[in-house]
């Protein structure tokens, strides 16, 4: 089955996730985590619609520069557009063979990206190539099997979930990616969790900006019949209006650093 596409619609469902005040908590504990410092080189992989880049950016300052690398061009020029730092700048490329010398870079971020990339070994080799010896990285992923979404049918959700599955290469690659990135040559400093819980499906929660974007993914895949799939989606309203609401999910992110040479 296909992964995502981020076709302009794609894109726009995608950016209603990353403006949640979910996603904004979690982006500012990665900026508090990897701590670029003014005048630090930073390359972000899978930049998205820009947000992370855009606050990375604010941190280097002008007198250092960030790169934001995205597969998707509806995603480069939507970043593209909102852009009004003379250091920031946004180019098309894949993950695996990202458009930057070799150790170009002070700082790799690459937030909920790794796990769609198929070839998870050229993308850690590509992090080491492109970080300057000492430089350092993080990188976050989730372990879709561990999302916990209460639903009145548990059987219609592990159906719904498993339909969701193959929209990225490795639904589980954070019990992995350990050793790969260790393999590419990089050494790893510890491995942080930020943990998301919706007890409500409030204006900004994170379960409720991803439902319809994963309704639209197996809509799409056709893999749950419609009638099933809006009855999943009419559940999660009924539960959230009796006060029966939870979903809960998790980001792990690695440390990780290319070793001086």
């Amino acid at each position: 089955m296909a992964a995502l596409d981020f076709d302009d619609k794609a894109a726009e469902r995608l950016e209603a996730v990353y403006l949640g005040s979910d996603v904004v908590a979690q982006r500012e504990d990665i900026l508090a985590r990897i701590a670029v410092r003014p005048g630090e080189r930073v390359l972000d992989i899978g930049s998205g619609p820009g947000f992370l880049a855009a606050a990375l950016a604010e941190a280097t300052g002008p007198d250092g520069a960030v790169l934001g690398v995205d597969i998707s061009e509806a995603m480069v020029r939507r970043a593209e557009a909102r852009n009004a730092r003379a250091w920031l700048s946004y180019a098309y490329g894949d993950a695996t063979a990202l458009p930057v010398g070799d150790g170009a870079f002070d700082v790799v971020v690459s937030t909920q990206v790794a796990e769609y990339v198929p070839d998870i070994a050229a993308f850690c080799s590509e992090v080491h190539r492109v970080l300057r010896p000492g430089g350092r990285a993080l990188v976050l992923a989730t372990d879709w099997d561990a999302v916990c979404w209460h639903s009145s049918d548990p059987d219609r959700m592990a159906r719904v979930m498993a339909a969701f599955a193959p929209h990225c290469a490795d639904p589980r690659l954070p019990r992995t990616l350990a050793p790969r990135l260790r393999a590419a040559g990089l050494a790893l400093d510890g491995v942080s969790y930020f943990p998301i819980v919706n007890l409500s499906r409030y204006e900004g929660s994170y379960s409720r900006a991803m439902a319809p974007l994963l309704a639209a993914y197996v809509g799409a895949q056709r893999t749950v019949p419609g009638d099933e799939l809006a009855a999943w989606a009419a559940d999660l309203d009924a539960l959230d209006a009796r006060g029966e609401y939870f979903f809960s999910t998790g980001r792990f992110s690695f440390h990780c650093r290319r070793p001086d040479a």
